[in-house]
């Protein structure tokens, strides 16, 4: 069986997706071939959108590849400007002898910058080592659709223990806020067992402050231990 589909749309408004956004995007997809591996392209455009006082001008998200469920492959970019920095976005989803990766995941927006190269496995859950560098997160979170300032740089890293995935995430911050919710001087070194089906957590987390509406908890140092399938706490 073969396909041909060619669909085009347009979102007039997409404050029906975030109170915090205005701005209109197009879209157009475009499938043709055989009906089990079709050529696939999909791409996005908006001139201009405006959300939590940033303009994201000239975005355009392109996707090609084939839609091979054994044998998937896809390039993916984004670009366009944030307040006038440059947004820049690439990854390559590649599959050799049977093997699924992301290969060259690349994300740079001004100063931001998040990198790795990632295993899929069976289920496309992912195996490797993201870096993250974000002196800035407020124009990824417009990107999002969402308010949020601060600084974030660690790590997150992917791994399985038998057939259940599991995450290690280690990362500082300064300060880092969204809405009412702000936190100074944040250090995580943590692991998710399971993190998909029952997760557990273990590690520490240290922080200077933590401010919620008009609370406030200073010299918080937790330490998360693993119990079987439960976590426990020490610490205050």
């Amino acid at each position: 069986n073969k396909v041909s589909a060619d669909v085009k749309g347009a979102l007039a408004d997409i404050s029906l997706l975030s109170k915090d956004a205005k701005g209109a995007i197009t879209f157009a997809l475009n499938a043709q071939g055989a009906g089990t591996a079709p050529d696939l392209s999909l791409t996005v455009d908006s001139d201009r959108l405006s959300v939590a006082a940033r303009e994201i001008t000239g975005l355009k998200l392109t996707a090609t590849g084939k839609g091979d469920i054994a044998s998937p492959a896809a390039d993916i970019s984004l670009t366009g400007s944030v307040n006038d920095e440059p947004l820049d976005f690439k990854a390559s989803l590649v599959t050799r002898q049977g093997k699924r990766s992301i290969n060259g995941l690349s994300l740079s927006l001004g100063d931001n910058k998040v990198s790795g190269d990632l295993a899929l496995d069976d289920r496309f859950l992912p195996l490797g080592t993201m870096a993250l560098d974000l002196p800035d997160i407020s124009p990824l979170a417009a990107l999002a659709l969402e308010k949020a300032n601060g600084d974030v740089r660690g790590t997150i890293a992917f791994s399985k223990t038998g057939n259940a995935p599991d995450v290690a995430i280690k990362a500082t911050t300064d300060s880092i806020s969204r809405g009412d919710l702000s936190a100074k001087t944040v250090t995580i070194d943590a692991s998710i067992a399971n993190y998909l089906a029952a997760p557990v957590i273990s590690g520490k987390i240290r922080a200077d402050s933590v401010t919620s509406g008009g609370t406030v908890i200073r010299g918080i140092d937790v330490d998360l231990k693993r119990d079987g399938d439960w976590t426990g706490f020490s610490g205050g």
